[in-house]
């Protein structure tokens, strides 16, 4: 899916219709922060961030994408008439992946969004495929809805390599850390922890096998090797 950034009302319907017709499914924005919520609640493939836009312009937008741990791997291509290379510098140091300038044959947009995303694709791979796992998940003791969740996830992660993917039952207690139990809020919640980075909410019913299990493969926990299954 691709985030398209535009304040200019023709721009943006021309490119989402060409989008749209090259076989892209297409959302927009039309100011930078709610190109930023978008980014966090639709997960789009990728984000092509005009710049000059109102409430938050496209650098600071991108800079915040660029620097939450849920978005910050989403490739952001600037699509500006702003061709100074100022403007391209400022860009990259935002955050993003690409520049293209303003007037712009759309099939030159296609190409390049194919290619950021291409990139952003084997980058993920490289990165998994030496990552470790962490999940965490905070019961309340005697809780039903905590033992059906924590039944739900022994089982969904014999299907996960156990080699690189830990998990820990935690309860809540008088004992927990203030930050702890702010990020938790309520029970249960599953956390997953990639290299030891700061853990990540896994959002949706924890009662629901198939939306835990398809959130655990989004977020690239690796299969069971076949010998692991005998």
């Amino acid at each position: 899916m691709v985030l398209l950034v535009e304040d200019t009302p023709d721009t943006l319907d021309a490119f989402a219709h060409f989008l749209r017709g090259a076989g892209f499914r297409v959302e927009t924005a039309t100011n930078g922060r709610e190109a930023v919520e978008k980014t966090q609640s639709s997960r789009p493939d990728v984000v092509v961030m005009d710049l000059a836009l109102p409430e938050l312009d496209g650098w600071e937008a991108t800079h915040r994408i660029k620097s939450d741990p849920i978005t910050r791997h989403t490739p952001v291509i600037a699509f500006t008439g702003h061709a100074f290379q100022q403007s391209k510098e400022s860009a990259r140091q935002a955050g993003c992946d690409a520049f293209l300038t303003k007037p712009l044959d759309p099939a030159a947009l296609v190409s390049e969004i194919l290619r950021v995303v291409e990139l952003a694709r084997q980058t993920r791979a490289l990165a998994r495929a030496g990552a470790r796992y962490e999940l965490f998940l905070y019961v309340s003791p005697g809780s039903a809805p905590s033992l059906a969740a924590r039944r739900i996830l022994e089982q969904l992660l014999q299907d996960f390599d156990p080699s690189v993917v830990r998990f820990e039952v935690r309860e809540i207690s008088s004992t927990l850390s203030k930050a702890e139990a702010d990020r938790i809020g309520f029970t249960p919640t599953l956390l997953l922890s990639r290299d030891g980075e700061t853990p990540e909410r896994i959002t949706g019913d924890l009662a629901d096998a198939n939306n835990v299990g398809q959130r655990l493969r989004e977020a690239g926990l690796p299969q069971r090797r076949p010998k692991d299954q005998d």
